[in-house]
């Protein structure tokens, strides 16, 4: 008797050690798959990336860097998935797991979104570096709001896609929605109207990145670096950061000068009185410097006149543009026009007047001398 159960006992511990080692050996085998699949994977992904970029075939080098890390997690993870069946299957008989089907397509789903957000993300890059170079005529303002487009699309695709999947009604989603919906409006009004400033600044382009801007409200003068979903980030002259929420865009003034078509140079020259009889001739200099100076655009109005008489001199208004607009080329043409000035002014004769105070002293009295 005792023997019977002994034999039976033994039975059931031998089958239980095979069916260890049975699934043991599969979990090996599926581990050791992984790292040669992986291997292989990187090496010729790695190979058709070096092509590629060789090539010149942005769309393609993307492609094949945004595929190797999702492939190779979701491999991972469909490994992992199939390790815990074989132990489950092993521990608890005839066990199948009805949901495993939709889990690895779950995983699947996530891993297509991750390379899509990845090869989008890769192209936007090459796309803003080519056009930072000038390879290409696209503003980085324009690549910027399509990839922002993108990435809403794919989310949106891939949710439904994943209702589908899950077997989730819309129904309840857009039940869902409208309570929901109204709750969060509220509770994040600021939130969607930084968002729809942010589009709007897409759609109307006031300013794009790489644009100097100036805010006079709140003396704000920057650079554009950024334009996001919530706020843009500017870089100011000083070469401070400065984070401005997009909703401020739509309730302030904004002025563009990086996108002046020319720059005014405006000087008061002061010409001493007891210069008066060269004043025309200075004038009639100054014209003619002004007109024929190579950078000045001589379709604008180019202006030297009389303006009047200030308190220790006469007042001459020299007006013209340039359409070198950047900082640098500015001041240097500006510079270049005042030592031209200064040499028809010497020509003439004429020093730079500069504000002059005269005392008056009363002539003193003998009787005062003699009380001192």
């Amino acid at each position: 008797m005792w023997f019977e159960k002994a034999e039976t006992c033994c039975d059931v511990a031998v089958s239980a050690l095979d069916g260890v080692y049975g699934w043991g050996s599969e979990a090996v085998a599926i581990v050791v798959f992984v790292f040669i699949f992986n291997f292989l994977t990187k090496r010729l992904l790695r190979f058709l990336h070096l092509y590629f970029k060789k090539q010149g075939k942005i769309w393609k080098d993307s492609f094949v860097s945004a595929l190797y890390k999702p492939l190779s997690y979701y491999v991972w993870f469909f490994a992992i998935i199939q390790t815990i069946d074989l132990i489950a299957a092993s521990i608890v008989e005839e066990f199948s797991p009805q949901d495993r089907h939709l889990i690895l397509l779950v995983g699947a789903l996530i891993a297509f979104t991750w390379f899509l957000m990845r090869w989008k993300n890769l192209v936007a890059h090459h796309l803003i570096e080519q056009s930072k170079q000038r390879e290409i005529t696209i503003e980085q303002g324009k690549i910027g709001a399509i990839d922002k487009m993108l990435t809403i699309a794919i989310l949106f695709f891939m949710a439904l896609l994943l209702l589908e999947v899950t077997g989730r009604s819309m129904n309840t989603i857009i039940a869902f929605g409208g309570v929901g919906g109204l709750a969060l409006a509220f509770a994040s009004q600021e939130i969607i109207a930084n968002f729809f400033g942010g589009f709007m600044i897409y759609l109307t382009r006031p300013f794009t990145i790489g644009d100097w801007i100036l805010i006079p409200d709140h003396k704000i003068e920057g650079i554009v670096e950024e334009i996001g979903w919530y706020m843009t980030r500017m870089r100011s002259l000083d070469k401070r950061p400065i984070y401005i929420p997009n909703a401020i865009f739509s309730k302030l003034i904004v002025m563009t000068p990086s996108r002046m078509t020319h720059r005014q140079i405006k000087e008061i020259i002061n010409v001493p009185y007891e210069d008066v009889s060269k004043l025309k001739a200075l004038v009639h200099d100054f014209r003619e410097m002004l007109q024929h100076h190579l950078e000045m655009d001589r379709s604008q109005p180019i202006v030297v006149r009389l303006n009047g008489f200030g308190e220790h001199a006469i007042e001459v208004l020299i007006k013209a543009h340039t359409q070198i607009t950047d900082d640098e080329g500015y001041l240097r043409v500006k510079e270049d026009v005042l030592f031209k000035v200064i040499a028809i002014m010497e020509k003439h004769g004429v020093s730079l007047s500069s504000p002059q105070s005269i005392l008056l002293v009363p002539p003193s009295s003998p009787e005062s001398i003699k009380s001192m």
